[in-house]
């Protein structure tokens, strides 16, 4: 675990010095969870002093779901990995709708969608997280999962994980912030997730045409910054965002990104729009 954990050890540590708080995971990738732990324990930062979201609902071969033994048994196992006490935010997806099997009985889902929030109150009471969001969800299951919480009197979800841009009404309507990724620069390590029918979910969901890119070289060069910080900060830029999620190998490449935020003042209203158009409209492949 040695060789591994220095690199990555270097680019957490050139992120926490740089003011960047917040470190995503997901129990998909148990490994990544188990380096992350390693680091932070080694590093002994004040717990209070960073952020830490996973995601649950990958984890089970024998229950690809949003069960309640699937959730806390998903999150147990990733507190473990982490050597946490308590993660930030768990966030629970991707759509808390029904399973093939389940049909359409509008009931039953409604009868899922509770079991995810009690759950997920539950989780929070217990003190094994603070906040709880929804990941990859359609805009009308998040909508609904906010009114049983409101129902029950339960835990409603704060956030969402989710690919630009954001669901308008989400932010609007329930104040739902979004913690999202560029579409023009490494992600959450969207690749180390698989969908149930076999497809990466980084080739279903965030991950926009490659001809964009070309079509973004003037404006870049115009602004004096790359592509990838310009679509970075497009992001930071988007309604609803809360947090963009971007991945670097070495803590160079992190530098790189990190100075999108220098970009941040030179989008005018104009430049936003045509980034708008460029970006905006953009379909995955």
């Amino acid at each position: 675990m040695v060789q591994p954990l220095l690199p990555l050890s270097k680019v957490l540590t050139a992120a926490y010095d740089s003011g960047v708080t917040l470190f995503d995971v997901t129990e998909a990738s148990g490994r990544a969870e188990m380096l992350l732990g390693e680091v932070l324990r080694s590093k002994g930062w004040r717990r209070s002093s960073y952020v830490i979201t996973t995601r649950v609902f990958w984890g089970g071969q024998a229950d690809r779901s949003l069960s309640r033994k699937q959730v806390l048994e998903g999150l147990q196992g990733s507190l473990q990995r982490l050597q946490l006490d308590y993660v930030d935010v768990i966030f629970a997806g991707p759509r808390p709708g029904p399973a093939q099997t389940e049909g359409p009985d509008p009931t039953l889902r409604l009868l899922r969608l509770e079991e995810l929030v009690r759950v997920m109150s539950d989780v929070i009471n217990r003190g094994l997280a603070l906040y709880w969001g929804t990941a990859g969800g359609a805009p009308g299951d998040v909508m609904d999962t906010f009114a049983v919480a409101r129902q029950f009197n339960l835990v409603a979800p704060v956030c969402q994980w989710a690919e630009l841009p954001p669901e308008p009404r989400l932010f609007r309507q329930l104040g739902l912030g979004a913690v999202t990724w560029s579409p023009l620069a490494p992600g959450p390590g969207l690749e180390e997730e698989p969908l149930p029918h076999g497809r990466p979910i980084g080739k279903a969901m965030g991950r926009r045409q490659p001809l964009k890119v070309e079509d973004l070289q003037p404006l870049a060069q115009r602004l004096g910054c790359s592509v990838s910080q310009l679509g970075i900060a497009w992001s930071l830029r988007a309604e609803g965002v809360s947090s963009v999620l971007v991945g670097a190998e070495t803590p160079e490449v992190l530098q790189e990104q990190l100075q999108a935020l220098q970009v941040l003042p030179h989008l005018s209203p104009a430049t936003l729009q045509e980034l708008d158009t460029l970006l905006g409209g953009a379909a995955p492949p």
